[in-house]
């Protein structure tokens, strides 16, 4: 049995990495070169090599990846080179851009609407189901039949998952209790399958990104309206994510819109596209003259509405707190004398739409104990959420007081400020977290940001400061 380290190894490693990329898109260049050799391992046991990492090696090298042998070895890299990790409704605000959408349209078109969606990496499923619940509560008048939802995964085991529509509980964690009850029914301990109607609405299918299967008739993959690619480009050479994104333009109606994650954002990618950034997403609208379906995307709320009809979570009023309102009692325990992160419990509140014991709950720690950035920066992400811009404000000035450094409490104040047209003063924010960020390299995550790279905020204030001339 011979392991990765033996002398032929950096050739055989080498080889491995240009096959893989070559047969599936996923790139292992450069410091990614480790991930591919850690994962060889765990390959070769689940292929039946055991400990023998060479022998794994070389039967992934054999021939040209065709037919039922050439798909196991693709589903075995995909199994273990990416990561399945996701949950419905992540990255909420895409949400609303599809609700949005959907209602424009209909306005449009009336009862002859069709609407195409495609979610291209969809893993276990999670993010087209969202996508069919939130069309489904929050525009009741497009009719089920008049939405085409298409799901694709290289995984086979994603889209077994994806198909049988069950989940364990982790899968909801940002999701809204009343919005789980209405959509999926309980199957013995921790299991939930989603309703037959609304798994009807998906059709899931194997593709391979890094094929030329697309845009076609023969995959579905034509006349897009949106099209969802998150947490996907990034496992793809440069090379081949302008392939890929050429192809998605080509799939997409004039003026539709691609939506991908904010750490993979780069203008030069998205030549054809108008870039739409937030603080959270970043949209980009295919270039054309006159579009059929124009969004205000600037009066978008920072957080989703997608709480269904009848009776939806109870959202408060946004919080504006004194010093002294942290005195203020609560119908719920915003004081906790257990030791727990005071943040996490004000995500928590959050995540139900409970603002004002958020706010409170940040509001008791810092009386309690030491004013941190931290506790002012998680206060700024939540007032900005319940659209309270000017205690976000407030709370980020607090931040650069104790943290002068911080980048992204420098990028959320000129973001703000811009959204108040004062654009002297987001330019000066933007020109101080240009400068942090000078001494990152563009794959490095902002600090305290909670996964942003610095070419997004790069890419995000440089459309800022073009649309603040314009």
């Amino acid at each position: 049995m011979k392991s990765i380290e033996c002398i032929q190894a950096p050739d055989l490693l080498d080889r491995l990495a240009e096959r893989v990329e070559a047969e599936t898109g996923l790139a292992f260049r450069g410091t990614k070169r480790r991930d591919l050799r850690s994962a060889l391992k765990r390959m070769a046991e689940a292929a039946g090599f055991g400990k023998d990492e060479e022998a794994c090696a070389a039967w992934l090298l054999e021939g040209r990846w065709s037919g039922e042998k050439g798909k196991e070895r693709a589903d075995l890299c995909a199994l273990h080179l990416t990561v399945a990790e996701t949950y419905f409704f992540r990255e909420p605000r895409a949400f609303d851009l599809v609700c949005d959408y959907a209602r424009k349209k209909l306005a449009l078109h009336g009862a002859n609407t069709q609407l195409r969606i495609w979610s291209a990496g969809c893993c276990t499923g999670e993010e087209p189901y969202s996508i069919a619940m939130v069309l489904r509560h929050g525009v009741p008048d497009l009719a089920p039949r008049r939405i085409s939802i298409l799901a694709t995964d290289l995984n086979r085991r994603n889209l077994q998952i994806a198909r049988a529509g069950v989940y364990r509980q982790w899968s909801f964690r940002n999701t809204y209790k009343g919005m789980q009850k209405l959509n999926f029914s309980e199957e013995g301990e921790n299991q939930f399958r989603i309703h037959e109607q609304l798994r009807e609405c998906v059709k899931f299918s194997e593709l391979n990104l890094a094929s030329a299967d697309y845009p076609s008739a023969a995959t579905d993959t034509q006349s897009m309206d949106i099209i969802f690619c998150r947490n996907v480009l990034m496992y793809f050479s440069r090379q081949q994510a302008q392939k890929v994104i050429a192809r998605f333009r080509q799939c997409l109606v004039e003026g539709g819109w691609l939506i991908v994650s904010p750490c993979e954002a780069s203008a030069e990618l998205f030549d054809g596209f108008a870039g739409h950034y937030f603080p959270d997403a970043v949209y980009y609208q295919k270039a054309a003259q006159g579009h059929p379906v124009a969004l205000d995307l600037c009066r978008m709320p920072l957080t989703p509405t997608v709480e269904p009809p009848p009776s939806p979570p109870a959202r408060r009023a946004p919080a504006r707190l004194k010093p002294d309102d942290a005195n203020k009692s609560s119908t719920l325990p915003v004081r906790d004398e257990t030791g727990a992160d005071p943040i996490a419990r004000a995500r928590a509140y959050a995540n139900e739409g409970a603002i004002d014991e958020a706010m409170l709950c940040l509001d008791h720690a810092l009386k309690d104990g030491k004013p941190t950035a931290e506790l002012y920066q998680a206060r700024a992400l939540i007032a900005m959420e319940a659209g309270d811009r000017r205690s976000a404000i407030d709370s980020l000035k607090r931040v650069v007081y104790l943290k002068p450094d911080s980048i992204l409490a420098h990028y959320l104040m000129g973001v703000l400020q811009s959204e108040q047209n004062r654009g002297a003063e987001a330019a000066r924010q933007f020109r101080v977290a240009n400068e942090l960020l000078a001494a990152l390299d563009d794959d490095d995550m902002v600090p305290g940001s909670d996964g942003l790279h610095a070419a997004y905020l790069r890419e995000s204030m440089r459309a800022y400061l073009q649309k603040g001339r314009s």
